[in-house]
């Protein structure tokens, strides 16, 4: 299936001339490396590889920092295919139109060494002929973005055809026919490619006495364990009761945040849902994006992070990163004590960590079997959003 891809070719699109002119898009996260010399063809292992060498050029920045540049490293070099079309921002209001021409190539010294070549097409796409919703979807954050929702009305905008913004008339699925809990599997699929294993929290098996406790549960939880390649080091850890070993999430879910009322009910609700977490997010799948700055302001000052979810996992992004905190064990307690799936979840969560090297991976099977599962393929993510009315 043709994808489309929102693509900004340096800070504001700053290259965007030189794109032009030689005909290609490109990224500069890592330049010094040929990425046809990396196990590329193995992605999992690629991304990894690519996180630690990020960090090593950047120390001063964090490791979702690494994540996000690295999955749009992947997605220009890689993600996108022959024939898939890229809209790049010109920095005045327009996107020039262009199709992928060629594999990945590398052009060591200059500003964009990681590149593919791109047919541009005689067209330039204002903005404000754009319905709202690509308006928003091609303003988000991040060197690239899918917005193959809207081919539709992109090629009737390729095509000339200003007048049939496709979307703002014809029916679309409104949020509140999707759900809340059905984005969770959604956000599972994306943790699970970043190696944490979720959970998701039903608040409704709580003890009746803590059912009506306002802003106690999380709507989903999350585990990343360290994976330290020596047995010596993993009991070393263990050993000395480390905190290297492990860091607990958790996840406040909503379909959208519209407005400041909203941004500031979900945000302390995630901020009260999470203080017993080393990491707290607020998930959402549709973000205003009018609200940023507020949204920026309070994530510096109570370190909650920020997730903007979506379908394709390439193109869920952390707008902003959770600061990392100390574990509360009297609030772990609580929950344990008034929710059997938060207290399922800590018992074998601690058994992993408690497990001798021989039975460590039975163990952790156990655990993963237990923990939500993930989409497989873009078809069963297409697939699941259809039968649970969430637009993709």
């Amino acid at each position: 299936m043709k994808q489309y891809n929102r693509v900004m070719l340096g800070e504001h699109g700053m290259y965007i001339k030189d794109c032009l002119e030689q005909n290609y898009i490109g990224a500069n996260f890592i330049e010094d490396i040929d990425l046809n010399n990396t196990p590329f063809n193995q992605e999992e292992v690629w991304r990894q590889e690519m996180i630690t060498k990020y960090l090593e050029y950047h120390p001063d920045k964090s490791v979702q920092t690494a994540r996000n540049c690295i999955g749009f490293l992947w997605t220009i070099c890689f993600g996108l295919k022959c024939g898939d079309i890229v809209l790049a921002s010109n920095g005045n209001g327009g996107y020039h139109v262009g199709e992928i021409d060629s594999d990945y190539y590398y052009k060591p010294g200059s500003e964009l060494p990681h590149r593919r070549s791109v047919v541009w097409k005689n067209i330039v796409i204002p903005r404000r002929s754009m319905s709202q919703k690509l308006q928003n979807s091609t303003g988000s954050i991040g060197t690239c973005c899918n917005i193959t929702k809207y081919s539709e009305e992109i090629e009737c905008l390729i095509s000339g055809n200003s007048a049939a913004p496709v979307h703002p008339q014809i029916p679309v699925v409104k949020v509140e026919q999707y759900k809340e809990r059905s984005l969770h599997k959604l956000l599972a699929t994306y943790l699970l490619k970043r190696n944490i294993l979720s959970k998701t929290i039903f608040h409704e098996s709580s003890s009746r006495a803590d059912q009506a406790q306002k802003w106690v549960h999380p709507d989903m939880v999350g585990v990343e364990f360290n994976e330290f390649q020596e047995s010596a080091t993993r009991s070393l850890l263990k050993a000395a009761e480390s905190k290297e070993y492990m860091d607990l999430y958790s996840y406040e879910l909503k379909r959208t945040i519209e407005n400041d009322h909203q941004l500031k009910e979900y945000f302390f609700q995630a901020l009260s849902n999470s203080s017993w977490a080393n990491y707290g997010y607020l998930v959402a799948f549709e973000i205003n994006e009018d609200i940023m700055e507020e949204m920026e302001r309070l994530n510096r000052s109570f370190g909650i992070g920020v997730i903007k979810l979506s379908p394709y996992q390439d193109d869920t992004t952390i707008l902003f990163p959770a600061r990392k905190n100390e574990l509360d064990y009297y609030t772990i307690d609580k929950l344990c004590r008034i929710n059997q799936d938060f207290k399922d979840f800590i018992t074998k969560t601690t058994k992993v960590i408690t497990a001798q090297t021989d039975v460590l991976e039975d163990v952790k099977g156990g655990l993963q079997r237990y923990c939500d599962k993930g989409l497989a393929s873009d078809d069963e993510v297409i697939s699941y959003c259809k039968e649970n009315h969430i637009p993709c």
